[in-house]
Order: C-alpha cells, then sequence, then structure tokens
C-alpha cells in the first residue's frame, strides 16, 4: 500500500469491463432474486446479533421476514417469521426470551420453533399440532458470521460457502464476540442493486464525491484486490499509514490501524471492518429500481472509553454523511439514466477491478442456472 501511494498506482484488472446496460432490466432483476438471493446463502447477521443462549433477532430480506434464535444450549435456528395459524408476525426486533405469542391469537412457539399453546385447542382436534411448528430455514454459523437461506433446505456450510482462504483470514478476527451498537436500519435507495452495491467496491470515486469527507480520512484512488472464490476483499490505506513512511518495517506497531478492511461477500454483503467496529451492510433487491440497505454497526466488546467514543462518534458519520448522503445519494441518480436505451454499455476500469470480480460471479451463477439471457 505504501508503494501504491508512492507511486500513485493501485490494484489493477486485466482489462477494462464493458457490460450491457440492459444487467439493469427487469427480466433480469427477476432472475437474480431466483438465483442469487433465494437459492443461495446469504449472511443473516453476524453472531454477535445472538449474544447469549436464550435470545433472538428479527430480519427481513427480500420480503422474507425471518427469526432468529439462539436456544438454551447455544444452538442457532432460523424460521419464517410467520405464525403458522394465519401467517401474522410472531415476533420484532430483538433481545431475551423463552416463548414467541402471535398479537393475533396467541399461538406460542419456543425457542426450536414448536408450538407449545395454542388456545381453545379443542377447536382444532385432528390438526397435526407437531407439524405445526414454525417454518424452518436452513442455517449455520461459523467464523463470526451467520448464514441461511431464503427457502427450506439442507443447512449451509459456513466454511465451503467462505472456502479455505477467506475462513482463515476471518478467523484471525476473531469477531463472533462484537455485538451490536445501536439498532439495525435500512436505507431505501432508489437503484438497483448492483449499482448500489457498486459504490461499496472501489475508491476510485474518494477523490471526487467524497472529497470532503472520506477523501481527508483515507487516500482515494489507492486499493488493494484480493479475490477469494466468488467472494474478495478490498484494503483502503487510512491516511495516518504516512506514520510509517521513514518507520522501518521490523519496528512497525499495529500496522492494522493504519486499514480499513472490506470485504464483499456474495451475492450481497459488504463487511467493512477495521479494529474497533464492524460495519455490516445487507443489500438487498426492492424491484429492478430500488434496493434496500440493511445496515448494523457491531464493536469490539472490549474497547477502552476513549476508543468507544471515538467508534460511537464515527458510526453516524460514515452511516448518514457518507453512505447515505453520497453513495446512495449518487447511486439514485442513475435513474432513469440507464434505462433511456440510449447507453448501450456501463464501463468498469481496470482500477476497478472488485466490482469486475462480482459481476463475473453473478454472471457465472445465473448462466449454470440457466437464467442467463445472452
Amino acid at each position: 500500500m505504501l508503494d501504491h501511494i508512492e507511486l500513485r498506482t493501485t490494484d489493477l484488472a486485466d482489462s477494462v469491463m464493458e457490460l450491457p446496460a440492459d444487467i439493469y432490466a427487469p427480466e433480469r432483476h427477476a432472475a437474480e432474486v431466483d438465483v442469487l438471493f433465494r437459492d443461495q446463502p446469504l449472511v443473516l447477521c453476524l453472531s454477535g446479533a445472538l449474544p447469549e443462549p436464550e435470545t433472538y433477532r428479527t430480519v427481513d430480506l427480500c420480503g422474507i421476514p425471518i427469526l432468529l434464535t439462539r436456544d438454551s444450549a447455544g444452538e442457532v435456528h432460523a424460521f419464517a417469521n410467520a405464525c403458522r395459524h394465519r401467517g401474522v408476525r410472531v415476533a420484532d426486533g430483538a433481545g431475551e426470551a423463552l416463548r414467541f405469542t402471535c398479537p393475533f391469537h396467541a399461538w406460542t412457539y419456543d425457542l426450536a420453533g414448536r408450538l407449545v399453546r395454542m388456545p381453545v385447542a379443542e377447536a382444532f382436534a385432528g390438526m397435526d399440532k407437531a407439524g405445526k411448528g414454525l417454518v424452518e430455514l436452513p442455517v449455520a454459523e461459523g467464523y463470526g458470521l451467520i448464514i441461511g437461506c431464503l427457502r427450506p433446505g439442507p443447512a449451509p456450510d459456513v466454511a465451503e460457502y467462505l472456502g479455505p482462504g477467506l475462513a482463515d483470514e476471518l478467523a484471525m478476527f476473531d469477531f463472533a464476540t462484537w455485538r451490536p451498537h445501536g439498532d439495525p436500519h435500512v436505507h431505501e435507495v432508489g437503484a438497483n442493486w448492483k449499482v448500489t452495491l457498486d459504490t461499496f467496491r472501489e475508491n476510485y470515486h474518494f477523490n471526487f464525491l467524497h472529497r470532503s469527507t472520506l477523501a481527508t480520512y483515507a487516500y482515494g484512488g489507492v486499493l488493494t484486490f484480493d479475490p477469494f472464490g466468488r467472494h474478495l476483499r478490498n484494503c483502503s490505506a487510512l491516511r495516518s499509514i504516512d506514520e510509517l513512511k521513514d518507520v522501518p518495517e521490523e519496528e512497525w506497531e499495529d500496522a492494522a490501524k493504519h486499514f480499513s478492511y472490506q470485504y464483499a461477500l456474495f451475492p450481497n454483503t459488504s463487511l467493512t471492518l477495521d479494529s474497533r467496529h464492524i460495519e455490516l451492510w445487507q443489500i438487498m433487491p426492492v424491484d429492478a429500481t430500488r434496493s434496500a440497505v440493511l445496515h448494523t454497526s457491531y464493536f469490539r466488546p472490549d474497547l477502552s472509553e476513549e476508543e468507544l467514543a471515538k467508534a460511537a462518534e464515527m458510526a453516524p458519520w460514515i452511516c448518514e454523511t457518507v453512505v447515505d448522503g453520497e453513495d446512495f445519494w449518487v447511486a439514485a441518480r442513475t435513474e432513469p439514466g440507464v434505462r433511456t436505451g440510449l447507453l448501450d454499455t456501463v464501463v468498469f476500469g481496470r482500477n476497478e477491478p472488485a466490482p469486475q470480480h462480482l459481476h463475473r460471479g453473478f454472471d457465472a451463477a445465473l448462466e449454470a442456472a440457466g437464467r442467463l439471457r445472452k
């Protein structure tokens, strides 16, 4: 990174990528929702969102309301957050619980999703009560992540999902005990989900879009790129890295504090972390022209008072001023430009290797499913 800064270079792709502008078309969008979101494992949250046994958290992804629980033995479960009587949502938010009671008719479920009580039970004589537990969804936990699928089926394998290189790397960070800071919240973005996702995947724009915000804090136009199967890692350098320029490498202390690590976990999750906190951004499609981003901050549990104060101060600035006020603002300005029919392609330069990598992965998944239009 120091060499890149000195030489004014950055990691480069082999060539420029041009993609047809109809990658944002409604027909393509429907295929992406089916193949990339309903048929693939997704990051549901980080492990710290269920910090103890007998805790729960709700999350909504792609229109699917999900109830996550950690039972008394510490095992994680995922269910459709819908009562088996009439489909009403049984829980909201997060916290501690042993039971979940539907507000409509008081059907009650335990942490393992079993139906344990229903008033006027005699009115349902002959119904298979054991078969009316909450609909279970596949889920698995590992390396600080809770991943799952939006359709019933076998549980995913976290190590297989990440691949050996990325699994080993995330294990080094050891963030399973990092806990949410504040409540998860949703950013509504007036842009296709891939446009929104791509704003996280290059810092070519820092010196222009973020010239008075992030560019004062981190170097723009300088980015490392490392693929891990379908996933990837970028690193940006904070301007504090200048402290190391004249220091022999053997004398460096805690060099990691000068970096922002940004992981893209296929297909839709951005995980940005440093030594103090993690920003989890889950980009979800709404329709071909709109997306919703579920944002959660996680803080390291042993932060000093000074570190905690600094992380707490930065979190809303990043969320509101930088990402919402600049990244998502400019993402929305792609509409209706990409739909006029006047642009035949969108372009990703050699200095944008990460979005190139992700778009190749999207195409490969659609092609494997027989859903890629030629």
